[in-house]
């Protein structure tokens, strides 16, 4: 997916890669665009599935949009070793 790094309201957001979630309602997504209005109040639109797989999107203001720690997992699957059994 193609990323792109925009600055709203001073704040720097990176659309189509990082995940974001506003702090009000819970809604989490990744920032797919930004709008500056002249009246100042910049907004991110996330966008994510619901339950049912559908896509659902919403416009959120930027002082309401927190980014998504995503914590690095350790391990994995093990590698397949090949067992030998004794043919009887």
């Amino acid at each position: 997916m193609k990323t792109r790094t925009i600055t709203l309201n001073g704040t720097r957001f990176t659309l189509g890669k990082k995940e974001y979630t506003d702090t009000i309602t819970g809604f989490t997504g990744i920032a797919i665009a930004g709008i500056s209005y002249l009246t100042g109040c910049d907004q991110l639109q996330l966008t994510s599935t619901d339950t049912t797989g559908r896509p659902c999107e919403v416009w959120v203001d930027v002082t309401r949009i927190e980014e998504v720690k995503v914590k690095p997992r350790n391990g994995g699957p093990a590698p397949m070793i090949p067992s030998r059994h004794p043919q009887q």
